[in-house]
């Protein structure tokens, strides 16, 4: 609930900390979050630099043509379980739940680097999946907790940073301890990470972390099972089938099994069938209706009040598409370089390189629109949409008319709109929900992974229609040629001139058609934007008022008044272009 106008809020900012004392915690979640943050974003880009030899070492047990099994188990966890992380954090605290994910990275590592066979090799990525799942959604709610915004963006610029570098870090640790001998290396490089961040979590911060609802400090082993117990368990269920139905069937699509094949559609069709009767299910477990009468001690995952305040949707939307633009490029630009251009797959991975300091350009350009000027997420969230629309709106054509020195260039401008709205999104979600930050935070954190996953759906789908039509006219008897298989990429180099033209001519139309399939999401996000609401990162300085607002609550007698928005961060509901032209701007103040 919001507080009146005029009313004393004393109460409410009790847990922000003095001045004085902001920095010393500071230093406290940097010294013990560092570590697990950079954790859960180096998984992906060292294991990326083994997979060669890891394929390598499992030839021998005909597991060669399941090698994005290893990617797909960690996917799966590391999105679906995002959400239950959130209620976890809640009822038990976010130390005990940062200390279970930690405890996940260290057991699946360990079944990684002793793994002497395939299916235990995928247990232990899981369960890397599942670890990553949680460290990297609560560390965020963390760096939102007993803060103001302001602090939250200083918080957030660090930990920033740190999972920037993991880009260029990762594939430089993977390729150093990595051969043929020595691949189980990089299982083994968490674990150590994992032990001391689990030290450094108790000793440092575990009087600093808010406690749980139904686990605190003093509870004993008995209290776990009732705390346990107002766990949304239905709900839970329904979501983790739903959508590691969704990213199994994706996954298996055009590269396992065709994308016709009852073995893509059936886990797509029930998963994406699954997700709305999730929705109802929370719905039925508000408070009053028939699901919270037969569980009244359950609380829903994602409560749907959360989509009371239309900002929620508008971030998800934009997060999603933030994920299709980065799973578009990361996937599809290699095809392209390799399958149209014909570079070898060394050098299509080098183009790749040109998004990282894009997306570098666009997360300094969101600090300093944070933190300096204007202060605000309203315009690194609508700037960087533009341009990540923009830039792959180009792309698009760029491919289409083949000229790859300006894919290049835009995968730089879309890699900057993308990494414009990492922090922003997070902070206009800790102004809007400072009361739920774990649930909202964590239904935020879900939309990207997801959005790359639907998306990369969408595109691959197009590609093999436009694409396969060719590939069975040139090689009939060979069943066609797939992007995905570096010996059938090879074999277009080896056909005449005329034919190998023709094959990368429809290469060339059906990458493009596969960018040209996600657009719409990309323009949802700008338009979202124009319904966004507005968060002061900073509080508004004593000399600058703030025309016309109304605070969160209405003086006595329902009158609104002009005031000086000072001592809390401001928050704008309405869209916030249309406050401006308004010239009223209606202000709540979130503590």
């Amino acid at each position: 609930m919001q507080p009146l106008e005029g009313e004393n809020t004393q109460a409410c900012t009790c847990a922000k900390k003095p001045e004085h004392n902001s920095k010393k915690y500071r230093i406290k979640l940097i010294t013990g979050l560092v570590l697990p943050y950079f954790l859960a974003s180096l998984d992906l880009t060292v294991v990326a630099t083994a997979l060669p030899f890891i394929a390598s070492h499992f030839r021998k047990q005909n597991k060669f043509d399941q090698l994005n099994w290893i990617i797909t188990a960690y996917t799966l966890t590391s999105t679906a379980f995002i959400p239950f992380y959130g209620q976890l954090a809640d009822v038990f605290g976010r130390h005990i739940s940062l200390q279970a994910a930690l405890f996940f990275t260290v057991i699946g590592s360990v079944l990684c680097a002793a793994a002497q066979s395939w299916s235990v090799l995928l247990l232990g990525r899981a369960l890397q999946g599942l670890s990553s799942a949680g460290l990297s959604s609560i560390i965020l709610v963390v760096l939102a907790d007993k803060v103001t915004l302001e602090e939250n963006a200083k918080n957030n610029t660090l930990f920033t940073i740190v999972s920037g570098s993991t880009y260029a870090i990762g594939p430089l640790i993977g390729g150093y301890v990595t051969a043929p001998a020595r691949w189980l290396y990089v299982f083994v490089i968490p674990i150590p990470i994992a032990v001391v961040s689990h030290i450094l979590l108790f000793f440092i911060l575990r009087n600093e972390l808010l406690e749980g609802t139904h686990f605190h400090k003093g509870s004993t082993w008995s209290a776990i099972l009732p705390a346990l117990a107002t766990l949304d368990i239905g709900g839970v269920v329904l979501f983790i089938v739903a959508v590691g139905l969704i990213i199994l069937g994706t996954s298996w699509g055009g590269s396992t099994y065709p994308w016709d094949s009852v073995q893509v559609l059936v886990p797509i069709i029930v998963g994406g069938t699954l997700l709305p009767v999730f929705f109802l299910y929370e719905f039925l477990l508000s408070d009053g209706r028939i699901v919270a009468r037969l569980f009244p001690q359950q609380s829903p995952m994602l409560p749907l009040s959360l989509f009371s305040r239309k900002d929620t949707i508008v971030i998800a939307v934009i997060q999603f598409s933030a994920g299709a633009a980065m799973y578009a490029v990361f996937y599809f630009v290699g095809i392209y370089f390799t399958l149209v251009e014909g570079n070898p797959a060394s050098q299509a991975g080098i183009q790749l390189l040109y998004y990282i300091p894009g997306i570098a350009v666009g997360v300094y350009s969101a600090m300093f629109m944070c933190n300096r000027s204007p202060g605000q997420t309203f315009w690194p969230l609508l700037l960087g949409s533009v341009e990540e629309a923009v830039g792959l709106g180009v792309l698009t054509w760029a491919v289409l008319a083949s000229r790859p020195r300006i894919v290049s260039g835009m995968m730089v401008v879309t890699g900057a709109g993308t990494g414009s709205r990492f922090m922003p999104a997070s902070l206009h979600i800790a102004g809007v929900w400072p009361e739920r930050l774990a649930p909202a935070m964590s239904l935020m954190r879900f939309a990207m992974p997801f959005g790359g996953t639907l998306a990369l759906t969408m595109m691959n789908a197009v590609f093999n229609s436009k694409f396969s039509s060719a590939s069975s006219l040139v090689l009939p008897i060979g069943g066609g040629i797939s992007a995905q298989d570096t010996q059938s990429l090879d074999a277009i180099g080896q056909l005449p001139s005329a034919l190998q033209a023709t094959v990368r001519a429809a290469g060339r139309g059906a990458v493009g058609r596969a960018f040209v399939s996600i657009l719409p999401i990309l323009g949802l996000s700008v338009f979202a934007c124009f319904v966004l609401g507005n968060v002061w990162v900073k509080s508004p300085a004593k000399k600058d008022k703030v025309p016309g607002f109304t605070s969160c609550g209405q003086g006595p007698g329902g009158q609104s008044s002009e005031k000086e928005a000072t001592g809390a961060s401001a928050v704008v509901h309405v869209p916030y272009l249309y406050a401006l032209l308004k010239v009223t701007i209606p202000i709540h103040l979130s503590n």
